[in-house]
Parts: structure tokens; sequence; C-alpha cells
């Protein structure tokens, strides 16, 4: 039989909660509401606050007998167990959710069907023990599969941090997401439980790295503008060291046409929602292949990975297309539309600062051609 150590797992559980109920009352978790990430981040916390009573209760009833306390002890291993399998899909939709704006359907298959194993592996467990056994006298033994089932939520957790990498070796800029900050504790925590059994650290090991993730997500905001919800001008000098290791990047520079009229006719409101509307165009025409940055008031710059002018101006002409569409199927008071600068350009070359003049002076010709067209058609017009 096991020893269990009772007073340090109710003291770990206890630190747990309050780490969590810290994240609750200063309201950082509030912080991050574009996508529903706020939403996960709550389902997060609520999941750490259940498995660390269903814990002390589990470990609590380990070795006593008497009547329903195997049947309250398979209860609270089960809400246990499940408990760490939904840590892996909240983590992987929080990091698709910050990092691409959504969640693929590829992930959510790919979610639902290890959720699926490890379902039909518990079920499983109910009549013949592999994950976990509960004997005549109570007391809690791991089954031959146990490892099986930690394995898949551990494919799950790396499925996170896959999505994060990819995502930063597809996008030009650099997407900022704590992900060692979150993983490190529960990685070491975990195997500390593996290995000693009797003591509890997985709970709080989660608990600390969302904590370490949410104070990361708090600096995070200073490089955001609020209106947009975009990267702002800070960004950009944040990331030019690791751009410089891609060397070749695209970069569009965009500037919002007739704001000033926008502003003028309907109100600061309107150009308010205008901005905020162009951002979501923006970023649904680029994805997770482009960084959407509010460079200052009504222009907007775009960090792409790219080596070819072809795709660059393909993006070009989709966020035309996108704004075209834009304005035929929202009943909006003003219409939406971009002069836009893009280019190749090799960071061994040439400074961040001298691409930005060089876009710039793409996108004022491209603006000089979309008024002498405007103008023409208002002079024929008349």
């Amino acid at each position: 039989m096991h020893e269990v150590y009772l007073r340090e797992v109710y003291v770990a559980d206890m630190l747990g909660i309050f780490l969590i109920l810290g994240a609750v009352f200063s309201g950082a978790w509030k912080l991050q509401k574009k996508n529903g990430e706020d939403k996960v981040l709550l389902g997060v916390i609520i999941l750490v606050i259940v498995a660390c009573i269903a814990d002390a209760i589990t470990f609590s009833l380990d070795g006593h007998t008497g009547s329903g306390v195997r049947a309250l002890a398979y209860i609270s291993n089960n809400i246990l167990f499940l408990s760490n399998m939904a840590i892996g899909p909240l983590w992987v939709m929080l990091i698709s959710l910050h990092i691409n704006g959504t969640v693929s359907k590829f992930q959510r298959i790919f979610m639902l069907i290890v959720c699926a194993l490890i379902t039909v592996l518990m079920a499983v467990n109910f009549f013949n023990p592999i994950i976990f056994d509960i004997n005549e006298r109570n007391v809690y033994t791991r089954g031959p599969l146990f490892m099986a089932k930690n394995l898949l939520e551990v494919i799950l957790m790396a499925d996170g941090v896959v999505i994060y990498l990819i995502s930063r070796y597809k996008s030009g800029g650099v997407k900022f997401f704590p992900v060692l900050q979150f993983v490190c504790p529960i990685f070491i925590c975990v195997c500390l439980q593996m290995f000693y059994y009797g003591i509890s650290t997985i709970w709080v090991g989660i608990a600390v790295g969302y904590t370490s993730l949410m104070l990361a997500l708090q600096n995070e905001n200073i490089f955001i503008d609020k209106l947009t919800g975009l990267y702002n001008r800070y960004y950009l000098d944040k990331i030019s060291g690791e751009l410089k290791r891609k060397r070749k990047i695209a970069m569009m520079m965009l500037d919002m046409n007739d704001f000033k009229r926008i502003n003028d006719t309907f109100g600061h409101a309107q150009g308010d929602d205008a901005l905020v509307s162009l951002a979501e165009v923006l970023q649904k025409s680029v994805g997770p292949d482009g960084t959407v940055v509010r460079y200052a008031g009504d222009e907007f710059v775009i960090v792409m990975d790219g080596h070819d002018e072809a795709s660059a101006l393909a993006y070009k002409d989709l966020i035309k297309k996108n704004l075209d569409e834009f304005n035929k199927t929202h009943n909006k008071k003003y219409k939406l539309s971009a002069s836009i600068g893009v280019g190749i350009f090799d960071l061994e070359k040439k400074s961040i600062d001298r691409i930005l003049k060089r876009i710039d002076k793409l996108m004022y010709d491209d603006k000089k051609t979309y008024y002498a067209h405007h103008n023409r058609r208002r002079s024929s017009d008349r």
C-alpha cells in the first residue's frame, strides 16, 4: 500500500485554488475578450477549482471503508480523470483562438478523436480496471493502461505547442503566446506525481501555469491597440530583431480611403466603427499567414512570410475583393476602401524603417490612382 501525504495534498490543492481565485478577483482573465478567449480562460478557472476539490476528496477517501465511500471514491477519481482530459482541448482552443482567431476543422476533429479514445478507456474501466482500480479496502491503484491515457493527454498538450510553432513559422510576424510559461510547470508537476505516488502536484502545476499565462497575456496588452484589437506600432519595434532571421518578408501598408470624409459626414463613432470593420476584413483576408498592425490613425501594416511578389499581390487583390464584398453585404453608412502598397524585402539589406518608407510611397501611388479614378467618375456623373 502506498503512503498518502494528506497534509501535503491539502496544501497543494489549497494553493492551486488560491492562485486561481487571484486571477478571478484581479479580473485578468477578462482582458482576452476577442473570439471567446475569455470564455475558454473562465473554463480553465472552473476546471481547476473543481479538480482541486475533487483531488482533496479523492486522497482523503483512499484506504477508508464505510457505506458509500467506495462509490464516492469512484466518482471523485472519474471527475479528476475527466478534468485531466478536458484541460488539453481547452489549451488547444486557447492557443488557436489567440494565434489564428479560430479553431480549425482539423483541430476540432483531432481533439474529438483523442477525447473519444480517453472516454472509451474510462468507460471500459467501469467493467475492467485498465486505468485505475479501487479494491475492497478502498485503496486506489493504477491500472495497466494508466500511462496510455496519460500519453493521449500529453498528445493534446503537445498539439497546442505544434499549433504555436507552425503559426510562428507561417506568419511574417511573431505571434506572442506564453507557451513555455504554461507548459513547463505542468510538465514538471505531472512528472512528480507520476513517479511519486501519494503527493498531489498536477493541479497546482496547472494553476501556476495558468497564473503565469495570465501575467504574460497582461504584458502583451502593451502591444495591443485598444480599439481594433490588432497589434500596435510598438509591436513592430518589438519583433524587428526576430524578423531579421526570416530575411525575406512581404510587407503591406494600407490607408483607408475617405476616412476624413467618414468622420466629418457621419461622426467619429462611425469613423471608429469603420476602423474596426477594416481591421476585421484585413484579419479575415490574411488569416494565420500574416500579422496585421494598426500603425497610426487609419494606417495599417501587414507583415507576412513571403518570398515571391505574385503571392503578396494576390493577397492585395484578396483584401480589395473582401472590402467590396463587405460593402455589398453590410448595411453601413460608409463604404470601405483602402489604398495599398506592397513589396518583398530582404531584411539583411534594408531596415524596417526603410521598408516602411518604401511601402508608404507605394501606398500613396495607389491612393493617387484611386482618387484620379473616382474624380473622373464623379465628373462623368454630373
